[in-house]
């Protein structure tokens, strides 16, 4: 009798993992199955091709083609959300069962949110530098300063810097920042005027001693220099131009000294030929883009300590990492837990911090538009003023690492110091709130040398909440500004900048909403209507209902507020204002403040859920996908039980796989 073989062990593994592979294909099929009943039965009422409700068309996701990242991933993404949040169907309609709704989920979470069963992290992108980036990185490497000084005390104008004059400026991606490696990675950098930026910024340091013995050993380059010396200045600003990464360093060194030999024997001029390497080196990819070393895994993987070196102070300074930290890069310590949440707390104590207010918030809120479009133009001292103060507010909240909450409402504020001189006796100034030890850390190299003091432009002084009119941000001069025209509030355009910029839900306007003035002929009153009766009449429609719920009282609470930030009683034309409302949750208001405490009651934790959701996508440089949802609700959560503190979050993100691995293509 013949004895039965036994099969080889790789047979049965591989039979094994087919036979598991093509069970998971017949769950996925059916779960898919599942949703697309779903879909058909409670959704295409209203979002088929020809109904498309809110714009929104589901039917392309009836077809399995169409079940995975792709031209549809926005649309499956909006589709989970809003059954996950209960806002589909709408509250007029019959609600999905718990076994729909967790259908829905489920299929979502290991389709979109998972791969094969697994977290991962997505590829990891190439990152150019942003302008901003490249001007701070200039600033670094060559040890002088570029940017105009902070406080333009003679005429008051907001001053650009030369780089900013001569470099054009960067337009967000779809991560809604500037330095979103995708929108980047698709543009040709502008050379030309990149290497114009370079040459301004040569030339300041040429003409500075200092910053010449700093960076090359000698305060000027005589005629003679041996070759030896020569070839340690090209390596040593390699080594500051590419942020410590001497992986090819031998390589780089010959090569620019033999452009250094061939520049010298035509100009038979020793520093023109020095200078005309470091501008080679200064618009070189390794210099203009932040390049990784990869192992071409589709898996994640650790990058190196002198990469995430990089990472985190391009995250938290926007410029390059300090000797320090390349050191603990260097030497591997950077990637141990402690050592790492030490450096951050380090960076967050340092003066080059301001780089999250000045160029996070600043995108993020969108108080940046102060300084840089004229249409919120009032008077250039007036606009440095109002987004100082919001920026000095973020600023106070990373510094004193406060809750993100305090966004909202706060019992301290910063009052630019016009205001705070005019009205300084009604506040009282916030204990040890000196210019020594809040301000000068961050801005007293770009302080303006004018002697006239009269003239001199000052920061905004930290004062104690006067009344219930003020404290957080989103009563603040600028946003105010920012979410009105130049003649009159817009109470939709404000409650839709708290949705969209705050809360983080995303308000699209309908194609056929009636105009306000279209709404005052409907009201055919004698009278002028009041605002609150405007917006009734405006959004009279059904379907405009289940946004306006959410967006009207939002922006009615804030109609105390003037275009520019004014308090205000009364409209130009005798009519009383009147800041009331209903929040969603059927509880009403009748001030700013009883709004901004339902508002919080509301939206505590949307509030914080966007904060980490925008903050994660701007340390990333790219938007966030479905699979850094995990990620992210651990970033969240970790932040939720220390009260939602901004350095808390800081923290997470950056221990985060997604920040500290890299996964190829």
């Amino acid at each position: 009798m013949m004895k039965a073989r036994r099969a080889p062990f790789g047979f049965l593994l591989i039979y094994g993992v087919l036979f598991s592979g093509l069970r998971v294909a017949g769950a996925m099929e059916a779960d898919f199955t599942a949703v697309v009943e779903v879909i058909e039965d409670r959704c295409m009422t209203c979002h088929d091709a020809e109904t498309k409700k809110g714009g929104i068309d589901l039917t392309p996701l009836l077809h399995r083609t169409n079940a995975s990242y792709g031209n549809y991933t926005k649309l499956w993404v909006r589709l989970e959300n809003m059954v996950r949040r209960g806002e589909m169907p709408p509250e007029n309609k019959k609600p999905l069962k718990p076994s729909q709704k967790q259908v829905v989920e489920d299929w979502f979470h290991q389709s979109f949110v998972l791969r094969e069963g697994k977290s991962h992290i997505g590829a990891s992108p190439l990152r150019r530098l942003t302008r901003y980036e490249f001007e701070n990185t200039l600033e670094e490497v060559l040890s002088v300063r570029l940017k105009s000084p902070y406080r333009d005390t003679i005429t008051g104008k907001i001053e650009v810097s030369r780089i900013d004059s001569l470099v054009p400026s960067d337009i967000p991606g779809e991560s809604g920042f500037e330095n979103d490696a995708h929108r980047l990675g698709r543009l040709n950098p502008p050379l030309r005027e990149l290497a114009d930026g370079v040459n301004h910024a040569l030339g300041k340091f040429r003409k500075d001693p200092v910053a010449m013995k700093a960076v090359l050993g000698r305060a000027n380059i005589p005629e003679s220099v041996g070759g030896i010396e020569i070839r340690k200045m090209i390596s040593d600003f390699i080594l500051r131009a590419y942020r410590g990464n001497g992986e090819r360093l031998p390589e780089y060194v010959a090569a620019y000294d033999g452009l250094y030999q061939e520049h010298l024997k035509s100009s038979k001029d020793t520093a023109a030929s020095l200078f005309h390497v470091l501008e080679m080196i200064l618009v070189s990819p390794e210099f203009l883009y932040r390049i990784e070393s990869t192992q071409g895994r589709n898996t994640p993987y650790p990058v190196t300590g002198v990469e995430l070196a990089t990472r985190l102070s391009y995250f938290l300074w926007s410029r390059p990492p300090d000797e320090e930290l390349l050191k603990l890069g260097r030497d591997g310590r950077l990637h141990e837990e402690e050592v790492l949440k030490l450096q951050i707390a380090r960076m967050l104590n340092s003066p080059k911090r301001v780089s999250l207010s000045e160029n996070f918030a600043g995108q993020w809120l969108g108080f940046n538009e102060l300084l840089s479009n004229r249409e919120y133009l009032r008077d250039e001292r007036w606009n440095r003023e109002s987004y100082d103060e919001i920026l000095f507010f973020f600023d106070e909240m990373i510094r004193s690492n406060r809750s993100v909450l305090e966004l909202v409402q706060s019992n301290w504020l910063y009052k630019r110091a016009s205001a705070y001189r005019s009205k300084g006796r009604d506040y009282k100034k916030v204990e040890g709130s000196s210019m020594n030890r809040l301000y000068a850390d961050i801005f007293s190299d770009r302080e303006s040398r004018s002697g006239n003091r009269e003239l001199r432009y000052s920061p905004p002084v930290m004062v104690e909440r006067r009344d219930d009119r003020e404290g957080g941000v989103i009563t603040s001069a600028a946003i105010m500004r920012l979410t009105a025209s130049k003649t009159r509030t817009s109470p939709i355009r404000r409650g839709v900048w708290i949705l969209n910029t705050l809360i983080g839900k995303s308000m699209e306007a309908p194609e056929d909403v009636p105009s306000l003035d279209e709404a005052r002929e409907a009201l055919n009153i004698r009278r002028n209507p009041s605002v609150s009766e405007l917006i009734k009449q405006h959004v009279s429609r059904a379907a405009c209902h289940s946004c306006h719920r959410e967006i009207d009282p939002l922006g009615l609470g804030l109609e105390n507020f003037a275009q520019f930030g004014e308090w205000r009683t009364q409209y130009p034309d005798k009519l009383p204002v009147i800041a009331s409302g209903v929040m969603p949750n059927g509880k009403p208001f009748k001030s700013p403040r009883e709004m901004k405490e339902l508002l919080l009651e509301v939206y505590r934790d949307d509030i914080a859920a966007n904060f980490a959701k925008k903050l994660f996508a701007y340390a990333l440089g790219r938007k966030l996908e479905p699979y850094d949802r995990v990620a992210l609700e651990e970033v969240v959560s970790r932040a939720k039980q220390d009260g939602y503190r901004t350095n808390t979050f800081i923290e997470q993100i950056v221990l985060s796989a997604q920040f500290r691995c890299r996964q190829d293509p």
